[in-house]
């Protein structure tokens, strides 16, 4: 047994490189707290200029946590926050080791927003993805012949071409693209100045309307086809099995089939076409209103249909393997759509079911996920309540709840040696995804309090996902020095370019061990936040996927 554990630790401490840096690997704003972890003692650290070499501070390394609950290390921390010169810099300690290189910077953050912004261009379907806006990563046209009905949900053929692939598949599911969408157009209407950028690169770019904005009509376009004549939604266009490791454009074997209709992807759908209806109606009145018309129906039918669709939820047919996104609540999303839709129309019947609806959950926040969505619609009441004049007792009962919940996540923070805003336990498939999730109220919570530790912990979400982890590495394709190169994603592992695709982030430390590659590794005992490694095969820990790049999106952007 000692032998095991000896071995065990050995093979940890190698995937995660004890006695190296964990920091964030891009840089930091000038005003923001800036810090590293290491996992051996030392007595003071030294920060130099990259060009050649100045000393420009000098700073103790102190313990922060020993035999920390999520890692098992030891971790100390030195801090540099009352250094605020712009540059390039490296810090070394005094047995020579060095950190990777980092900037100092307002705009540190610019490259990594563009990047994750960027990356759903290159999950594009049924396009050709033309040289010069994908450079090396172009490819044909794919899934073209989108889609014959399953069995369940219809017959014949419809055509529902176009979307995002979902993640390292090439699936398209409505109900992940709800969460996502909402996450991008949220960004845009609560921060619109941070959002207006025209210039990714990607087809639409210079056409005046903002690149976010395009990004997701690209998305709500081929959402529409999926609605069916009396406003009810499509769950999802997927093969019955997950695709083998080729290219999009090489998958051209028949079965993608469209899957039967579900209350969880109508209520996403009215919910999303009601927000894009009003963002977008200053750049295409006309567009806007068909978004608005098809929101409504999408809500006449839940009207219609107050019981969830189908029993218990949407669950996968017989013979079916691929995502299910399965939900057996669907008042969260229905909540949604009502917030959505007053906003937008003004129309007091869905002012007063958002109400029912947070007066039963007690107004309370939760992690923001596929299946959670109830913040997203306190969200849209809170940043919008001026121009609907909603009751100050909503508005007030909101505030009060989010204000504890982004306590709650500063406690949380508290307890881990990395300041990460989840514990063990909690260390799910797409963990990160919940990390900056976590940051996005956290954001949100700032701008509504003014209350400046919000800020930070956000800012140290986003350091966490950088590289200040236990596996001192950027769990972002193509950003930081040390960053994910075997995401589990088709696009990247059969391309032939040594490179991933840039901008995907990792669904990172998944400590139940969900694929095989993760249950060789690890096990039981091993402390949470290491289970995970930089292996194409290891689906749920390195995995990438639309929602998770959504609050990327949002918190990159907002600190850029």
């Amino acid at each position: 047994m000692k032998k095991f554990a000896f071995i065990l630790f050995f093979f940890i401490s190698f995937l995660t490189k004890a006695g190296d840096f964990s920091i964030n690997q891009v840089g930091f704003l000038i005003d923001a707290p800036k810090y590293f972890f290491i996992n051996e003692p030392a007595d003071s650290f030294f920060l130099r200029d990259v060009l050649g070499g100045k000393l420009v501070f000098k700073g103790a390394i102190e313990l922060k946590v020993k035999n920390d609950p999520a890692t098992g290390m030891d971790i100390y921390k030195g801090d540099f926050s009352g250094f605020d010169t712009p540059g390039k810099y490296y810090i070394v300690l005094a047995n020579g080791k060095k950190s990777p290189t980092f900037e100092i910077s307002d705009t540190v953050y610019n490259d990594l927003f563009n990047a994750s912004l960027k990356s759903y261009y290159f999950q594009r379907c049924g396009i050709d993805l033309e040289g010069k806006y994908a450079g090396e990563y172009a490819h044909g046209k794919c899934h073209t012949k989108d889609a014959n009905f399953h069995p369940l949900a219809g017959s014949g053929f419809k055509d529902v071409t176009g979307g995002w692939h979902d993640a390292g598949d090439y699936g398209k599911y409505v109900v992940n693209a709800g969460v996502t969408v909402g996450t991008l157009l949220m960004a845009y209407e609560f921060f619109p100045a941070k959002f207006l950028s025209d210039i990714l690169n990607i087809p639409e770019s210079s056409n005046g309307i903002p690149d976010i904005l395009d990004e997701a009509i690209f998305e709500i376009n081929w959402m529409l086809k999926m609605q069916r004549e009396d406003g009810a939604v499509f769950t999802k266009v997927t093969k019955g099995k997950f695709e083998d490791f080729i290219m999009p454009d090489k998958d051209v074997k028949s079965g993608r089939l469209i899957y039967q209709i579900s209350s969880t992807a109508t209520a996403d759908f009215a919910a999303i076409l009601a927000k894009a209806s009003r963002l977008i109606s200053d750049y295409n009145k006309d567009l806007a209103k068909k978004y608005l018309n098809t929101a409504i129906s999408a809500w006449q039918f839940l009207s219609n249909n107050p019981e969830i669709i189908p029993t218990g939820g949407f669950k996968n047919p017989v013979g079916t393997v691929t995502g299910e996104y399965g939900d057996n609540d669907d008042s969260d999303e229905r909540a949604w759509a009502a917030a959505e839709l007053f906003i937008t129309t003004g129309d007091k019947e869905y002012l007063d079911y958002f109400t029912k609806y947070a007066r039963k959950n007690n107004f309370h926040f939760k992690s923001i996920s596929w299946s959670q969505l109830n913040d997203l619609a306190y969200f849209t009441i809170l940043i919008n309540s001026s121009k609907r004049n909603i009751p100050d007792e909503i508005t007030d009962k909101i505030k009060a709840e989010l204000l504890v919940y982004s306590e709650y996540l500063l406690a949380k923070s508290n307890k881990d040696g990395y300041g990460v805003t989840i514990l063990p336990g909690e260390y799910r498939w797409g963990s990160n995804s919940d990390v900056l999730n976590n940051a996005l109220i956290l954001i949100i919570a700032n701008e509504i309090t003014g209350e400046k530790n919000f800020y930070n912990l956000a800012l140290e979400q986003l350091n966490y996902i950088l590289g200040a982890n236990a596996h001192k590495i950027s769990f972002v394709t193509g950003i930081g020095t040390d960053y994910v190169r075997n995401p589990h994603h088709r696009p990247s592992a059969s391309d032939g370019i040594v490179e991933p695709v840039p901008g995907l982030l990792s669904g990172g430390p998944n400590q139940n061990l969900q694929d095989p590659v993760l249950q060789k590794l690890f096990n039981q005992n091993t402390p949470p936040a290491l289970c995970f490694v930089d292996d194409t095969g290891s689906w749920s820990s390195n995995e990438i996927a639309i929602n998770w790049n959504a609050p990327l999106v949002f918190v990159s952007g907002y600190f850029k």
